[in-house]
């Protein structure tokens, strides 16, 4: 087997590259969404007009959000749009906040590396067992941990690169 080599002309590619992988997340989180929406409203209008609803759908709906998680966990690290502690570094410094920032960035970053090892453990041992409504093998669920510890580690340092070289962070949205 020959080795895969990606090699990157330019920054620009670079960038390209991770919208890309950012956009194809997105789109799985929209997806999982769809699921979980549709899995709800069937539960919903089920147990409102039917003696048995149908079983599946409490099952969906719980995979389809440990999907949302795992897939958004990383971009809303990266963006700012998870909970932070925003008060106590606005007080700080500019020097301070952004040694802060770097340090706690840094080690979200190590520890999610170091989840990785036992997710992996975890995601092989579903193959023992089957979801006793949908029947998938249990690493297809158990493989979220693992989406999950690699994606807010690579965020995680995509994040500290951008604080190491003053990139500004995009603002948390309103809502």
């Amino acid at each position: 087997m020959l080795p895969v080599r990606i090699r990157f002309q330019g920054r620009s590619e670079l960038i390209d590259v991770l919208k890309k992988i950012e956009s194809f997340i997105r789109s799985m989180v929209f997806v999982a969404f769809i699921v979980m929406i549709v899995a709800v409203l069937v539960q919903v209008v089920a147990r409102t007009f039917m003696d048995q609803p149908p079983l599946w759908t409490e099952e969906a709906s719980r995979v389809s959000l440990l999907f949302i998680m795992s897939l958004g966990v990383g971009a809303s690290f990266l963006t700012g749009d998870l909970v932070n502690v925003d008060l106590a570094l606005m007080l700080m410094p500019p020097g301070v906040r952004r040694f802060f920032e770097l340090l706690s960035t840094l080690l979200v970053s190590v520890f999610s590396f170091m989840l990785v090892p036992g997710a992996w453990d975890f995601t092989v041992s579903g193959s023992w067992q089957t979801s006793p409504i949908l029947g998938v093998q249990m690493q297809y669920v158990f493989v979220s941990m693992l989406i999950f510890a690699v994606l807010l580690g690579v965020f995680g340092m995509l994040k500290f690169i951008r604080i190491l070289k003053h990139v500004p962070a995009s603002q948390p949205t309103n809502h």
